[in-house]
């Protein structure tokens, strides 16, 4: 039987060693003191597991069409089966996103670790590989404590520098390039925004349902509508960090970004100037007041400051189009974007291996043959919503059945 190498005991590391065990003799080199860490994390513990949706508009990467030819190999219709023969059947949520059926990210990790086990791999854990040396006959590991293992074939399943309080490194990176390929260069991916103004930090801890309009050269780069979580830099909660990745991209190449906030989504413009009208027709009330019925005070106030009137001031002294213009400006807050932040505060990372190496009918190195590459290393990045493990659990199981051949 062939000996397989699987560098990463993360979701796709995993996966890869479940489905090429039962061929093959596997070994697991995990560096952190468990498999699935990161597993753990996935959809606030509940581990959105994939997405109805599949297809490469969800992703982002120089080639993210690469997605279709993977998920034609091994999609949703192989994962389900995959793990509802491991007892993990799926639940639905919103928009596509599913989940197993115990909404426990742990569940998913402690099957998936106890299945590799149970189809014959072994788990080396508090190993991480320094080198990978190509041979005549295969492959020599050599880990940092300096053993020295040989493997028929290597698959690589290190992850990203994401999330490094979870075992994010470039190690894996440093691996790739040592066997001369191109690291597209990471940048912090599903990640809270800093935002200016700084007036809109002072609605630190308030979560509002918005739409977030990120615009980069007069093109929507980015939208998405959602609870967003005002921070004391900028912008949180599932809305900002959809439209993040877009966003970062653009930014680290230098370009500009603007992101419209719409604090109304749900009520359309000639809709809203009438509503804030009539509420306002109570003339005693401080303006910021009579809005506090549909939408919360501080956000009335600040946004009226911003705008440089007085939130406080009696709704008597503004003109039918001063309100007017209120409600349009709240339908569409301008704000600017800053650097990203780091990669400890992003769930992925943008960019990796390049896939232009990387074969999508096997996941094996173009450059090198009986080295094979899965998940978040490869420059592939999802959206929120289960697309990220999917494209681990893809990738992982076609490395693992193509490895094991």
């Amino acid at each position: 039987m062939k000996k397989i190498a699987v560098i990463g005991g993360g979701a796709s590391g995993l996966m890869a060693a479940c489905i090429a065990a039962p061929h093959a003799k596997v070994t697991i080199f995990e560096k952190q003191n468990d498999v699935g860490r990161k597993i753990l994390a996935t959809g606030n513990g509940r581990c959105n597991i994939s997405n109805r949706n599949l297809d490469a508009s969800h992703y982002f990467g120089k080639k993210p069409q690469f997605v279709n030819n993977v998920f034609g190999k091994f999609g949703l219709h192989q994962t389900e089966e995959f793990f509802r023969s491991i007892g993990i059947p799926f639940a639905e949520g919103k928009e596509g996103k599913l989940f197993p059926a115990s909404f426990q990210a742990s569940a998913v990790q402690k099957i998936l670790a106890f299945e590799a086990k149970a189809r014959g791999a072994h788990i080396y854990l508090h190993r991480r590989i320094d080198a990978i040396e190509p041979q005549k006959n295969g492959f020599q590991l050599i880990t940092a404590g300096k053993e020295t293992h040989h493997f028929d074939a290597v698959i690589l399943a290190t992850g990203s520098c994401a999330h490094p309080q979870l075992g994010g490194t470039e190690s894996g990176y440093a691996l790739a390039k040592m066997l001369g390929h191109t690291i597209e260069p990471p940048i912090p991916a599903i990640v809270p925004l800093t935002a200016t103004p700084k007036a809109l930090h002072r609605l630190q801890g308030i979560k509002w349902d918005c739409t977030l309009c990120a615009q980069c050269e007069n093109k929507t780069i980015a939208r998405a509508t959602g609870e967003v979580l005002f921070t004391k830099y900028g912008l949180s909660g599932p809305a900002a960090l959809e439209i993040s990745t877009a966003v970062n991209r653009e930014i680290v190449l230098g370009k500009n970004v603007v992101i419209e906030v719409d604090f109304f989504p749900t009520i359309a413009p000639h809709e809203l100037i009438p509503l804030f009208i009539s509420l306002c027709a109570t003339f005693q009330k401080p303006i910021a007041l009579c809005l506090a019925g549909i939408v919360k005070e501080r956000i009335a106030e600040v946004i009226i400051s911003m705008m440089g009137n007085d939130p406080w001031a009696p709704a008597e002294s503004y003109s039918q189009r001063a309100i007017a213009q209120l409600a349009e400006f709240m339908k569409a807050v301008r704000v600017q974007p800053g650097q990203p932040r780091s990669f400890a505060d992003a769930m992925v990372a943008l960019g990796g291996v390049s896939t232009d190496e990387i074969n999508p009918a096997t996941m094996e190195s173009k450059l090198i043959p009986g080295i094979f590459f899965a998940g978040e290393l490869i420059d592939i990045t999802g959206t929120t919503g289960g697309y990220n493990l999917q494209f681990a659990w893809s990738s992982g199981a076609i490395a693992g059945m193509n490895a094991a051949q």
